[in-house]
C-alpha cells in the first residue's frame, strides 16, 4: 500500500465516525454539498439554485438516510480528485444525476475500503459482555444528556431488567396511552411523510410494545433526575 492509499484508507475511516446526516440540520447538509460542487469547480450562476438543493437534499435522506456528513465529503473529494471510478468533469452543469453517480461511486470505494479494513478489525476484535448495570448506567446517561424517550440506549433491555428488579411497575393502559400521545403530537409537529411513517408504526403491536417499555423507562428516568 502507497503512501497516498494508505492516508487514503485513514480518511476513509475517520469519515465513518463522524455523525450521520439524518441527526444534521438541513442547512449544515445543503452547505455540504454546496462545498462539495466547488471542489468540482462548479460556481456562480452555474451553482444549483435553493428549489434543486432541497430537492438533492431529500433526496440523499430518501437514498442514504445513514450516510455520514464526513462520507458525503469525501465522496466529493475524492471525485475532484479523480479517484472514484467515474468521469468527475462537471461542464459546469452538477444534476441530481450527477450527484446520485458519485455517491454510487463512493458506495463502491467504500465497499473496497472495507474490505481492507475487516481483516485488521477481525484480529483485534475482542467482544466484552455488557453487564446489566453499565446498560442501566449507558440508559440513564443518553437519557439525561438527550432528554429522548423514544431513542434511550438499550431502552428494552433495561425495561426488562429493571422490571425483574421490581424497580419498575407499570399500569400498561396508563404508560400506553402516554406512547399514543407523544407519537401523535410528534405526527402533529412531522412532514407529511413523518406523518405516514409514525401512522404505520402506530399500527404495529410489537413496535408500540417495545415504545412502552422505553416511555417506562424514561419515567423511571425521569423520577430519578427529579430526586436529584
Amino acid at each position: 500500500m502507497t503512501n497516498s492509499e494508505a492516508l487514503d484508507l485513514e480518511r476513509f475511516k475517520l469519515s465513518r465516525t463522524s455523525q450521520p446526516i439524518s441527526v444534521l440540520s438541513g442547512a449544515l447538509v445543503v452547505d455540504e454539498l454546496i462545498n462539495g460542487m466547488q471542489k468540482l469547480g462548479v460556481k456562480g450562476d452555474k451553482m444549483p439554485n435553493n428549489a434543486d438543493l432541497l430537492l438533492m437534499y431529500k433526496s440523499i435522506m430518501e437514498e442514504y438516510p445513514n450516510i455520514k456528513i464526513g462520507e458525503l465529503s469525501l465522496a466529493f473529494d475524492l471525485a475532484a480528485k479523480g479517484k472514484l471510478d467515474i468521469d468527475a468533469e462537471t461542464y459546469q452543469n452538477f444534476s441530481m444525476l450527477y450527484l446520485h453517480r458519485i455517491l454510487r461511486a463512493f458506495a463502491r470505494y467504500g465497499m473496497q475500503k472495507l474490505n481492507e479494513i475487516k481483516p485488521a478489525e477481525e484480529k483485534k476484535w475482542n467482544p466484552r459482555f455488557v453487564t446489566d448495570d453499565e446498560k442501566i448506567e449507558t440508559a440513564f446517561d443518553c437519557y439525561k444528556k438527550f432528554r429522548i424517550w423514544d431513542s434511550i440506549i438499550f431502552g428494552v433491555d433495561v425495561f426488562h431488567i429493571l422490571h425483574k428488579q421490581w424497580r419498575i411497575i407499570v399500569t400498561p393502559s396508563e404508560t400506553y396511552e402516554k406512547v399514543v400521545s407523544a407519537m401523535s403530537e410528534k405526527m402533529f409537529e412531522g412532514s407529511r411523510q413523518d406523518k405516514i411513517d409514525i401512522k404505520n408504526k402506530m399500527k404495529d403491536d410489537d413496535y408500540m410494545e417495545h415504545q412502552c417499555y422505553r416511555m417506562a423507562v424514561a419515567d423511571y428516568f425521569d423520577k430519578l433526575i427529579n430526586r436529584g
